[in-house]
């Protein structure tokens, strides 16, 4: 059977969305035939919002303005980076409300068999912020997986070859309060809060 055409590419632009198959984008679009047009409006609008969403030019986090919320409040912990791999990690650790140092986001992990190398992460950026003197500790909040061990150990002997950065910094990893193998991103709130925590130097 063959929809109509407008109907086909809305459930082919769904069908991109990671994790959503053929089957699954059919239904999203066919729940979106059900609603009224208002209703279809608000999400065409918020849709178009998306657009004025960028990175912030600090930590790299989704922000409406240049500089996100959390890297503009003054009241937090300038002194503390924690380093994590994409945006719904730095929100899953926000929502334990254990942590007031600011962020990092890497942009991914080192993966060969995604072929995702150091290149393709914003590394360069980081060592440039380290420079700053008002940081005195980083933070490894990566996932216990082989991919995020390895993008530690990479980074750690990427920071500790700058002689100027590694005397003032302070490196640390959270705790192994997270399950091996388990990502930041699906860990509860009190793990995640117990993990920070408990955090080892490296």
């Amino acid at each position: 059977m063959f929809y109509p055409e407008d109907i086909q590419n809305l459930i082919d632009e769904f069908s991109q969305f990671p994790g959503v198959g053929p089957k699954t984008a059919q239904r999203f679009v066919f729940y979106l035939l059900k609603r009224d047009g208002f209703k279809i409006d608000r999400f065409i609008q918020n849709v178009k919002k998306i657009k004025n969403i960028h990175a912030c030019i600090k930590c790299n986090n989704f922000s409406g303005e240049k500089i996100c919320p959390i890297c503009q409040d003054s009241r937090r912990n300038q002194a503390v980076i924690t380093l994590v791999a994409e945006p719904q990690d730095l929100m899953a650790i926000e929502k334990t409300k254990d942590y007031q140092g600011l962020y990092y986001i890497l942009g991914g992990l080192i993966d060969t068999l995604k072929k995702t190398s150091a290149r393709d992460l914003k590394i360069k950026k980081l060592i440039k912020r380290l420079q700053d003197p008002e940081i005195k500790e980083v933070v490894f909040a990566l996932s216990s997986t082989l991919e995020g061990e390895g993008t530690v150990l990479y980074l750690v002997d990427l920071i500790k070859q700058n002689s100027e950065i590694s005397k003032r910094v302070k490196l640390t990893k959270i705790a192994r309060g997270l399950p091996l193998g388990g990502e930041i991103e699906y860990a509860d709130e009190i793990t995640l809060g117990e993990a920070l925590k408990g955090r080892k130097t490296i």
